[in-house]
């Protein structure tokens, strides 16, 4: 099955897309606005995308040129509610793989999906690299949480239950994004961000806190060398975004080059 990038407005037509999709035993990613959709794709690197073409000042549009620029042999299908045909001739101009009119039935959909998918011997052969991302979280339920998470967004994810155990992965392996919780039993995640600073300064923190009244924790974590930080508790689009803007972040010759020092 593949892996999906599904941008579309908030509303009854996500919903039902991605309850059909998920059906059918695809890995389904949401963006409800198009930038988001755009980090994401740039991230995941998914097998189709599926963009709705209807957002406003002709947005979806300009989105679907902006993914074809980026890679001319990504596979999109656009979904266009505009009866005039407009939409629908500028998005094959544009290299769209297929259109659907968003009346269509769900054996339209799943038709396009079997029409453009790519091969068994294809899937997940991407000239792109893997983003590899190290979870660290001393609560068992947060982790596994947080993997499901970013896994269906097409990231390949490790985890750690301590500080020192969280460090050693990164010693031991390539590792491009780290999340990591600052409150830990056995390290304080302050300590540990200090040292991927210092040791690791290509990879990009992702720092979470629950906070505190006596310190502002994340602004600590700041301060010694996290990219970002979220306050608990917090969406878990907040965190796919969040690790979206770190990738950004990265040049290609970045990801998974993250060796230990000499």
């Amino acid at each position: 099955m593949a892996t999906i990038l599904l941008i579309a407005e908030e509303g009854r037509l996500l919903e039902q897309l991605d309850a059909a999709l998920r059906l059918l035993g695809h890995t389904v990613t949401l963006a409800t606005e198009g930038q988001m959709g755009w980090m994401l794709f740039e991230s995941t690197h998914p097998n189709i995308t599926i963009l709705s073409l209807d957002f406003a000042k002709a947005a979806g549009i300009e989105l679907l040129r902006k993914l074809r620029a980026s890679d001319p042999a990504a596979v999109v299908i656009g979904l266009t509610g505009d009866e005039t045909g407009e939409q629908h001739r500028a998005a094959r101009e544009l290299g769209a793989s297929v259109v659907l009119q968003s009346s269509f039935m769900p054996a339209d959909l799943d038709q396009a999906l079997r029409q453009v998918s790519p091969s068994a011997d294809s899937v997940g052969l991407s000239a792109c690299p893997t983003v590899s991302v190290l979870v660290v979280d001393d609560e068992v339920q947060i982790l596994q949480l947080l993997r499901k998470t970013l896994e269906g967004a097409g990231y390949q994810v490790r985890e750690a239950l301590t500080g020192n155990e969280g460090l050693r992965q990164v010693y031991a392996q390539p590792i491009d994004v780290v999340i990591t919780d600052i409150l830990m039993s056995d390290m304080d995640g302050l300590e540990m961000i200090g040292e991927l600073h210092r040791n690791f300064p290509k990879v990009r923190i992702i720092a979470i806190s629950g906070g505190s009244k006596y310190l502002d924790y994340c602004a600590v974590a700041k301060m010694l060398g996290a990219h970002e930080t979220l306050n608990k508790p917090f969406e878990l689009q907040q965190l796919l975004e969040a690790v979206a803007r770190q990738v950004g972040e990265m040049s290609q010759s970045d990801i998974r080059t993250t060796d230990p020092p000499a």
